[in-house]
C-alpha cells in the first residue's frame, strides 16, 4: 500500500464516512509539514553559507583575516606552538599595510612574528626563510617599534597569530 492508497482507505472507511473535506485537509496537512520543513531547512542552510565571518573573541580582524596579539610572553617556539594549538600561525607580514596595522595595535611591546615576514622594503622581497626552523639558540624574528629584528629564540616575548576568517 501506498500513502495514498492508505489514507484513501481510511478516507472511505466507515470511521471518516462523511467528512471527505476533513479527510482532504487531513491528507494535505501530512503532505505539507514535510515540505514546509525540508523548504525552512533548505534555507536555514543557504542561509549559515552566506553568513558574514567573524573572527574569534579577543581576536582582531583586518582585511581577510584574523590576528591575536598575545597578552603574556612565551619564547619563539612557545610562541609558534600557542598559534598552532588556535589554527592558526605566527603572523607573516606581506604587505606594507599589514605592517602599519600590526605596529598600530601591538603598542609598545615586541612581538614574535613569522621567519618568512618581509625584512627590506616589499619592491626588494627578501625573506627571512632560512629561520623556518629554529633551535633554542638561533635567532628568531620579532616586530618592535622600528620594524623587524630579531633575538634568540629562548627569549620571551609577546606574539602576534594569524588566520583566515573562517
Amino acid at each position: 500500500f501506498s500513502y495514498q492508497e492508505t489514507f484513501s482507505v481510511l478516507c472511505q472507511s466507515n470511521f471518516f464516512s462523511g467528512i471527505t473535506f476533513r479527510c482532504k485537509v487531513y491528507l494535505a496537512w501530512i503532505f505539507a509539514i514535510p515540505l514546509v520543513v525540508i523548504a525552512l531547512l533548505s534555507y536555514c542552510l543557504v542561509k549559515a553559507q552566506n553568513a558574514p565571518y567573524f573572527c574569534p573573541d579577543n581576536w582582531i580582524g583586518f582585511q581577510d583575516k584574523c590576528y591575536y596579539f598575545s597578552k603574556e610572553e612565551k619564547n619563539w617556539n612557545s610562541s609558534k606552538d600557542s598559534c598552532l594549538s588556535e589554527n592558526a600561525d605566527l603572523v607573516l607580514i606581506s604587505t606594507p599595510e599589514e605592517m602599519q596595522f600590526l605596529k598600530r595595535y601591538k603598542c609598545t611591546s615586541d612581538h614574535w612574528i613569522h621567519p618568512g615576514s618581509q625584512t627590506k622594503p616589499w619592491t626588494e622581497r627578501s625573506t627571512l626563510n632560512h629561520w623556518l626552523t629554529t633551535k633554542e639558540n638561533e635567532v628568531c624574528p620579532y616586530l618592535n617599534e622600528d620594524g623587524i629584528a630579531t633575538a634568540r629564540c629562548y627569549t620571551e616575548r609577546k606574539w602576534i597569530c594569524k588566520k583566515k576568517i573562517r
